[in-house]
């Protein structure tokens, strides 16, 4: 530490000398002008001429300068990383990984000594600061640079000795080169850029958009009208496919060869539509030298037009031979509902074979895609070995992503005395299997209906809730049932036996309870011969009538969710690819409990990501990305809304970050009061078409220019990099002086007390006043 003194007077030097002359003047006429020879003497006279040269130096403001060395400051350098989905192009290795690289090449070359501070910030559509590598993804929709660099000086604190950037060069704002350089001389801070990517890259093709209908009647002819933009290839034949996704190796549907042109240019294809086909793609074949290959593909999907219900209804008891008739003659009474029904060739059998009672030759669905045309499976006393591991996941897929719904009804081998419990199934039933692994053979017993449960739409016989009541009183006995631990916490009981079962107590005889997006309905005795017979043929007026309202309330009630079965709300959009940014137009048509139109309820549609976890209870848990009120103009009039269609990065991808294509949930939920009418979800595809990916080709000579007229340098190599970060010497660490005022020092103070109190002293000894 040093220190000085440092003089700051208010006023010139000339006033300072004139004011002590005045000052030395009237103190020697003071002198001449004194009556007593005592009080002309010299020691007092000193004395006042101390005091006042004492004053004086005060009003000459002396300050005391304290200076202080700071430590050594290290050299900084700041790297700015492109973080745009076009850094993922280029293979086998990215561009953006390139980057991390020779970043981590460059790590491995810095000696010990080379103490530089690096801080580390990407840029894409915004400026952000990255605490590390692993911050560092190609998710940003544009390549804004000259809007970063304009921004990059806000966040210094103090002015880094060198910036890198780390880019190919092509960006989606538009920024003067010269004047940005300039700016950055002004600070003394050169930029010097590594750019990356394939400069053999010639260009790229990408699917900009497809329009197909949502839906079609098996065996129609369907337009599909797809948009292609290339950049590159003009001239250059390729081919545009639909194929199935589901069996690759079918032949395409539709085929259109071209000649591609720079720019947009668009085709038509003509496919049949084939309901076994299940999900669609649209692709141009790739061609040699393309950045991605990722945006030659969409995949999109047209349903099989099916305005009924399907549902598929399996039955162990063969016989008599005629038992499944009741269940489905119950069902196709409806004309909305279409039953397909199935038997075994051996119901106790260790792997029974199921077949189709209008079609033996085959069974249940052997494809996802075809189960999923089914809006409702029934399984009645099916042992578990008819089913492959496959078929049971696809139907808990079929009740959870899609809405469907799902039916277990008691016998031998269903429940835990099936050993159910020790499958996927387990989470469908609405009851607990796991301790339930027997059954009460012939033992009678009826149904009670508990009060709070007898307004289930599963129980609305009739209308009148006086004469319903008396129905579901008169339900005959049944004489036998499948036991069960308890009801699981979020099913609702609709059933109980009327008296306790040895070692159980009640038994839940029927229940129900959501799953994920559809629902589930358990029915632990039997609608047969044997433990139900007496259910299936006499419960009626003379008839079965009731039996046959109650089995079609349970399926209409399954599938209310049911994106295809849904009776209370219909909800459609006008397109089923989007762009983000574009207007997704949604119609709605909600129903009243007698089906009929109506505009009463509140309908409200919200966007979220679409879940692909075959557990969807947490489908609630997603984020609302966009949420609106539909409206509609009278009762015979449909609701309309719109949402906007948001960006990518709000959703997830499936296993690749830039494919172009994501999926989005629409759901509509009908609401009367404070109680949930109905709901109904639709697959909403968006798709992508980047502004930076119409020309891929990296853009050095925009980097190379900005090195050059900011005094940067190029780099190519880890090597370069490592050397430019160590050319800088540790710098000697800045130079801190304070400034304290000499008057507030307390030595001076006590000196002119002391010349007061001397002066003072004098005068009385001198015998003056």
């Amino acid at each position: 530490m040093m220190h000085s003194i440092d003089w700051s007077p208010t006023h010139g030097v000339a006033f300072y000398l004139a004011l002590g002359i005045a000052l030395g003047l009237i103190l020697l006429l003071a002198r001449q002008l004194a009556r007593s020879p005592t009080a002309r003497s010299w020691p007092l006279l000193i004395l006042r001429a101390a005091v006042l040269a004492t004053l004086v130096t005060l009003l000459l403001n002396p300050v005391r300068l304290s200076e202080n060395r700071l430590p050594p400051r290290l050299p900084e350098a700041v790297f700015l990383v492109d973080c745009s989905r076009s850094m993922a192009l280029d293979h086998p290795s990215s561009r953006l990984d390139q980057v991390k690289d020779v970043l981590a090449k460059t790590k491995g070359l810095l000696s010990a000594g080379d103490q530089t501070r690096i801080s580390l910030y990407r840029f894409g559509q915004e400026l952000v600061a990255a605490a590390s590598v692993a911050d560092l993804h190609p998710d940003d929709e544009a390549t804004r640079l000259f809007e970063s660099l304009e921004r990059l000086p806000s966040r210094f604190e103090r002015a880094p000795n060198r910036i890198v950037i780390f880019s190919h060069g092509r960006t989606t704002d538009t920024g003067d080169c010269a004047e940005l350089a300039a700016a950055y001389q002004r600070l003394k801070v050169p930029l010097h850029v590594f750019p990356v990517g394939d400069p053999n890259a010639s260009g790229d093709v990408a699917i900009q958009d497809l329009v197909a209908p949502r839906d079609a009647p098996p065996g129609s002819r369907v337009p599909v009208h797809v948009v292609l933009r290339s950049h590159g290839f003009a001239g250059q034949r390729t081919e545009v496919q639909i194929r199935s996704l589901t069996d690759l190796r079918r032949q395409p549907l539709a085929t259109f060869p071209l000649t591609l042109q720079e720019g947009v240019q668009a085709c038509d294809l003509v496919l049949t539509q084939d309901r076994s086909a299940g999900q669609l793609v649209a692709e141009v074949l790739p061609l040699a030298g393309e950045a991605t290959q990722e945006n030659n593909r969409v995949p999109f999907q047209i349903t099989s037009r099916q305005d009924k219900i399907r549902v598929i209804y399996m039955e162990g008891t063969v016989s008599p031979p005629a038992e499944y008739r009741f269940i489905q003659d119950a069902l196709q009474e409806d004309p909305n509902i279409e039953c397909v029904s199935m038997l075994v060739n051996e119901q106790l059998a260790a792997q029974p074979v199921l077949y189709r009672v209008h079609d033996p030759s085959r069974g249940f669905p052997t494809t996802r895609a075809e189960l999923f045309t089914y809006d409702v499976v029934i399984c009645s006393d099916i042992a578990r070995g008819a089913f492959t591991q496959q078929q049971l996941d696809w139907t808990a897929e079929l009740v959870a992503q899609r809405g469907g719904g799902f039916v277990m009804i008691g016998g031998f081998t269903s429940f835990g005395s099936g050993k159910w419990n020790q499958t996927v199934w387990d989470g469908l039933v609405p009851v607990e299997m796991a301790g339930g692994e027997g059954y009460y053979h012939y033992q009678t017993f009826r149904v009670r209906i508990p009060r709070q449960a007898d307004r289930h739409p599963i129980w609305r016989i009739v209308d009148d809730p006086v004469k319903n009541r008396q129905i579901l009183d008169q339900m005959p006995p049944f004489h036998g049932t499948n036991q069960a631990d308890r009801l699981k916490p979020a099913a609702t009981l609709l059933g109980t036996s009327d008296r306790p079962f040895s070692g159980t107590g009640l038994m839940p005889i029927f229940s129900c309870e959501p799953f994920g997006r559809g629902r589930t309905f358990a029915m632990l005795t039997d609608s047969t011969i044997g433990w139900g017979q007496d259910f299936e043929r006499y419960w009626g007026e003379g008839d079965n009538r009731y039996f046959r309202k109650f089995w079609r309330n349970v399926i209409y009630w399954l599938v209310e969710n049911s994106a295809k079965g849904n009776r209370r709300l219909r909800i459609d959009t006008d397109k089923i690819i989007y762009h983000p940014g574009q207007l997704i137009r949604i119609t709605a048509q909600a129903y009243d409990d007698q089906l009929e139109a109506t505009n009463r309820y509140k309908l409200v549609a919200r966007l979220r990501p679409a879940s692909n976890r075959a557990n969807a209870q947490r489908a609630a848990a997603r984020p609302v990305l966009q949420e609106t009120g539909l409206s509609s103009k009278g009762a015979e009039h449909p609701y309309h809304g719109e949402l906007a269609t948001p960006p990518l990065r709000n959703l997830p991808a499936s296993g690749n970050d830039n494919a172009p294509m994501r999926l989005a949930a629409l759901e509509v939920v009908a609401s009367e009061g404070n109680r949930t009418v109905a709901q109904a979800t639709l697959d909403v595809q968006i798709l992508e078409d980047p502004e930076e990916f119409q020309d891929p080709r990296p853009d050095r000579g925009r980097l190379e220019e900005l090195a050059r007229l900011s005094g940067g340098k190029v780099l190519h190599r880890a090597e370069e990099l490592a050397q430019l970060l160590g050319s800088y010497p540790i710098a000697q660490g800045d130079s801190v002086v304070s400034r304290a005022p000499v008057w507030d020092h307390p030595v001076l103070w006590l000196v002119l007390v002391s010349l007061l109190a001397a002066e003072w002293l004098v005068r009385r000894w001198r015998g003056l006043a």
